[in-house]
């Protein structure tokens, strides 16, 4: 009995509280012989004040990723809006990938019952234009709705009547993704008409796909693709704008400050550029100070008397024989370093190594200054600056990442190869490189160059040891040594430098290359010792909203334009 009465109750409480739902969705979609499409809904919905206090929303996608990932933005315009015949008010609001439409007065609840709003709207580019037809793939109501809709309809009207044969019509029933039947369609001299058999449940949806003709609706022109794209792809096109831009800037530059003066004519020079010193060799070669260029001035201090290197298992000992020598540039800071007793340099970190590094480095920028090379660092920060302004651009602006790293990509080589061709030597500059390029092409010539062997000094010991400083400086040491082992022998090269410069490992194979070796070694062995637990490790210096369902049923529900969904409030 108690049961009795409690199914009773709420079959009793179900009546007097019916269901808040969708009683009808119909939507009459005009289309136009420009595309453009007019599109008519009307809703009829049981009210309850449960979910649909004041009036519904509308939301309709107007934002799209095509299968590129590209932008694509279709316009949406309302017309009017009706509730039970009467104009309503409404507001229309952007959101993350349309517009949303509120319907409804916030002072006015509506009463229970049957309403019927009446939804106008005209949008565009919404038809697939293809080889051999066009068509229209619409979701008529959306997946997006909590409400249950009782039927669903939708009518097409084509800008002309047209053969019944000439016009296909196919729809998609169910929830996003699905490619349920549960439809029937007529297709009309004017279009097509389709219905739902069946009642919908929460974000279930319609789809139809009208095909026709081709001719029918004329397809946008060249020109308002284009135009059309270049709307969808803000951030394409500003991409492709700051990379032309950038691509501009720097060539303007290089121009105008970049380009070397006219180089002199090449010949081979036998002996050092006058005042300059192996440091400063290398520091005008490349443009920089690196830690070549601490060690060949060790070596350059070393082959003048100044001090004595003597290097074992990877160590440097390095000591002052309190000699006076004229100081070249990048000198001073090494005699400072050195002291009265001399330094060890090992591959453990040496904040005193460091300062002295750092400080040949600023007295070789102090005594050149920019007589002799501009880095044009300026211009290339700016350059950087743009490029990467250019890319931030295209985030904010939502682009696809494929054109982003596209983009980056280009930029991050254009600012390279500004890195090496914005540095630039001055006239002065220019004249003394050219000795320094005829230096390194006497000490890196090959010993079976007949006219050059006529013409260069003997090959002495004490020629070796003299400019050993100035190879290693130009990298080209290796050479160097071959060439005097060939003549004096391998073991001769560590004889021809014991003065300034011992080593464990010298001659011990009879090979020249295990004295370079050793040599080479020690610009890495200073770069460990000035680097900074933590810090990069140094070198040596050597070195559409249209889809076509292809009237082979490819669609589905929730595919095409229009969709979306709504609520109530």
């Amino acid at each position: 009995m108690r049961l009795f009465a409690f199914v009773f109750t709420l079959l009793f409480s179900l009546q007097a509280f019916p269901e808040e739902k969708i009683l009808s969705f119909h939507s009459s979609i005009q289309i136009g012989r420009n595309g453009e499409l007019s599109v008519t809904e009307t809703i009829a919905a049981q009210v309850e004040g449960a979910s649909i206090k004041r009036g519904i929303l509308r939301d309709f996608p107007t934002d799209y990723r095509d299968r590129l990932g590209r932008s694509v933005t279709v316009p949406f315009d309302v017309v009017s809006v009706k509730r039970d015949g009467n104009p309503e008010p409404w507001s229309a609001q952007r959101r993350a990938n349309g517009v949303s439409v509120r319907i409804g007065d916030a002072s006015v609840l509506l009463p229970r019952g049957r309403h019927v709003w009446e939804i106008t709207y005209r949008t565009n580019y919404q038809l697939g234009f293809f080889e051999k037809h066009d068509e229209l793939y619409w979701n008529v109501n959306g997946n997006g709705w909590p409400f249950a809709m009782e039927a669903v309809s939708a009518d097409v009207f084509l800008p002309a009547p047209m053969p019944l044969a000439d016009v296909r019509a196919e729809a998609y029933t169910g929830r996003f993704g699905a490619r349920g039947r549960d439809y029937a369609a007529e297709t009309r001299e004017w279009g097509a008409r389709f219905r739902t058999t069946r009642r919908f449940a929460p974000g279930e949806g319609l789809t139809v796909v009208l095909m026709f003709p081709k001719g029918v609706v004329a397809p946008p022109s060249p020109r308002e693709r284009l135009g059309r794209w270049a709307l969808d792809n803000r951030g394409e096109v500003a991409g492709a704008a700051g990379f032309l831009l950038l691509a501009l800037f720097l060539f303007w530059r290089w121009w105008v400050v970049g380009r070397d003066p006219r180089q002199g004519p090449p010949f081979p020079r036998y002996e050092a550029p006058e005042g300059l010193g192996p440091a400063g060799a290398r520091y005008l070669d490349r443009m920089q100070c690196d830690d070549r260029c601490f060690a060949s001035a060790v070596l350059g201090l070393g082959q003048r008397g100044f001090l004595k290197v003597s290097e074992s298992a990877g160590t440097y000992q390095i000591t002052p024989t309190g000699a006076k020598v004229e100081m070249l540039p990048g000198d001073a800071p090494i005699a400072k370093l050195l002291g009265k007793s001399g330094v060890t340099v090992g591959k453990q970190f040496d904040s005193t190594v460091e300062a002295a590094r750092d400080g040949v480095a600023a007295a070789l920028q102090q005594h050149f200054g920019d007589k002799l090379f501009s880095r044009n660092q300026g211009s290339h920060l700016f350059g950087i600056v743009m490029a990467a302004a250019t890319v931030g651009g295209m985030f904010f602006l939502k682009s696809a990442i494929p054109s982003i790293i596209a983009v980056a990509a280009l930029a991050a080589v254009a600012v390279a190869l500004a890195a090496k061709l914005l540095p630039a030597y001055t006239v002065e500059g220019r004249r003394i490189q050219d000795e320094v390029e005829g230096l390194r092409q006497y000490l890196s010539v090959a010993e079976g160059d007949e006219l050059a062997r006529q013409k260069r000094p003997p090959r002495t010991k004490e020629e070796f040891a003299k400019f050993l400083p100035y190879a290693v400086a130009l990298g080209v040491e290796k050479t160097w040594a071959d060439a005097f082992a060939s003549v004096l022998g391998a073991a001769a090269l560590a004889a021809a430098t014991a003065d300034y410069y011992s080593s464990s490992s010298s001659g011990s194979r009879g090979e020249a290359r295990s004295f370079t070796d050793s040599i080479a070694d020690m610009g890495r062995t200073i770069s460990a010792a000035s680097t900074p637990p933590g810090s990069s490790s140094g070198s040596s210096g050597s070195g559409s909203s249209s889809s076509s369902s292809g009237g082979g049923g490819g669609g589905s529900s929730g595919g095409g334009g229009g969709g979306g969904g709504g609520s109530g409030w």
